[in-house]
C-alpha cells in the first residue's frame, strides 16, 4: 500500500513539472513569436539614418560630471 501511494505521489510530481515545463516553454516561445510580430510591424529606418548621428540618436540631457568627481544632485 505504502509503495503505491509514493508511486502515485511521484506520478504527480512528475506530472506537475512537465506541466511547469511546458507553460514555461509555451511562455518563452509565444514570445519570441511576438518580439518578430512587433519587429515585423514596425516602420523601415530611412536610408541613410546611420550616418546622421544626431537624428538617429536622442539628445543627452543628463547633467555633466561635476569637476571635483563627487556626485551632485539638481534641485
Amino acid at each position: 500500500m505504502i509503495a503505491r501511494i509514493r508511486e502515485l505521489i511521484g506520478a504527480v510530481s512528475f506530472h506537475r513539472g512537465l506541466a511547469l515545463g511546458a507553460l514555461v516553454g509555451s511562455a518563452i516561445a509565444g514570445s519570441t513569436v511576438w518580439a518578430r510580430v512587433r519587429d515585423a510591424r514596425r516602420p523601415a529606418e530611412p536610408p541613410g539614418a546611420e550616418h546622421e548621428p544626431a537624428a538617429a540618436q536622442p539628445r543627452d540631457t543628463a547633467m555633466p560630471p561635476s569637476p571635483s568627481g563627487t556626485a551632485t544632485t539638481a534641485d
